[in-house]
């Protein structure tokens, strides 16, 4: 595959940055922002499903990373070891010799994800020797129908994915032993952070709620406290990386 793919300069310093900042990836926020963003110019989709466990046995779970909203449902489907959509899709990539797969939406292998998610799609997964360090990510609703350039790119980034995720399991099975889970989010702060994701500016999003900018300035340094973020965008990361959005519109007063 790779005789029939060339990368020019500018490919190959995107990979090297894509590649160096993958290392720097240790939290869910931050694999989140490495998804969306150096991980988007080789691999690009709208939702990324991450499935971490034993791929023999299926005991994994799974993580979605999406820019855009998902149908709450979805976790139910891909939980569904017997009926749901994995198991398809698993045992295509093993017959397919472990190599990565691409779907036409029309032939996407399962009724529920078509319906949930339609769009072309791609998958590539890795196993451990040892099991239950396997993993497998699906990449949902990619522009087109994965070429061989993406799939060569999967190939070649699939370790780097492949250890960044399992870093950010092993970094929280760690901080559950250790820290407390951070303060929950007042309403009203949820409320801001939804329109923080539209882009609204403070004075914006004062307007839209009725408070002055310097209280929704006041709102966004707790919510960033309370996060353990340094800026907007990572909040946002942040709280998307944690199912904050899943099937909600920004809200109103």
């Amino acid at each position: 595959m790779s005789d029939q793919v060339s990368l020019d300069t500018a490919d190959l310093e995107r990979l090297f940055f894509t590649i160096d900042t993958s290392i720097k990836v240790t939290k869910r926020f931050q694999f989140f922002l490495w998804a969306q963003g150096a991980l988007q110019s080789f691999l690009p989709h709208e939702t990324m499903i991450c499935l971490v466990g034993d791929l023999g046995s299926m005991r994994l779970r799974h993580e979605v990373f999406s820019r855009a909203l998902v149908a709450p449902e979805l976790d139910e489907v891909i939980a569904d070891r017997i009926n749901g959509f994995v198991p398809a899709i698993v045992s295509r990539w093993v017959a397919n010799d472990h190599a990565p797969l691409s779907f036409h939406e029309q032939s996407v292998p399962h009724d529920s994800l078509r319906r949930l998610m339609p769009g072309h799609l791609l998958c590539h997964g890795m196993r451990h020797g040892a099991g239950q360090f396997d993993s497998m990510f699906i990449f949902v609703r990619t522009p087109t129908e994965a070429s061989g350039r993406e799939k060569y790119l999967a190939e070649l980034l699939m370790p780097h994915m492949h250890t960044a995720v399992h870093r950010v399991c092993t970094n929280e099975s760690a901080s559950r032993g250790t820290t407390h889970e951070p303060h929950s989010l007042s309403d009203r702060e949820v409320q801001v952070l939804h329109w923080i994701r539209d882009g609204k500016t403070n004075h914006e999003i004062g307007q839209i709620l009725g408070i002055s900018p310097l209280t929704v300035k006041n709102h966004v340094q707790k919510i960033l406290r309370k996060l353990d973020v340094a800026n907007r965008a990572q909040a946002v990361a942040k709280a998307a990386a944690g199912g904050l959005f899943n099937g909600q519109a920004s809200a109103r007063a």
